[in-house]
């Protein structure tokens, strides 16, 4: 993560509010390790070669934007209940 994702998250975890910001940045570190883990499985991506951590951010936003609270809730409603 370099110092442009820094700056993005700020904008971002500014524009979204708390509960999109939660479901936002579990969604993108959950999206970023996905798409790295299958990069690194199909050959397509080395061990220790960086992989660009801001369209998961984007992507990630976008969804968080219009289904942060309804994730939010939903993950709220499975801790308490347990799995």
């Amino acid at each position: 993560m370099g110092f442009g994702d820094v700056k993005m998250s700020f904008l971002l975890g500014a524009l979204l509010g708390f509960n999109s910001l939660l479901s936002w940045l579990f969604l993108s570190f959950i999206g970023g390790a996905l798409i790295g883990i299958l990069l690194l499985i199909l050959n397509k991506a080395k061990l220790g070669n960086p992989i660009p951590f801001g369209p998961f951010l984007i992507v990630s936003a976008f969804i968080s934007f219009f289904f942060g609270d309804l994730i939010f809730s939903w993950y709220t409603i499975l801790l308490i209940k347990g799995f």
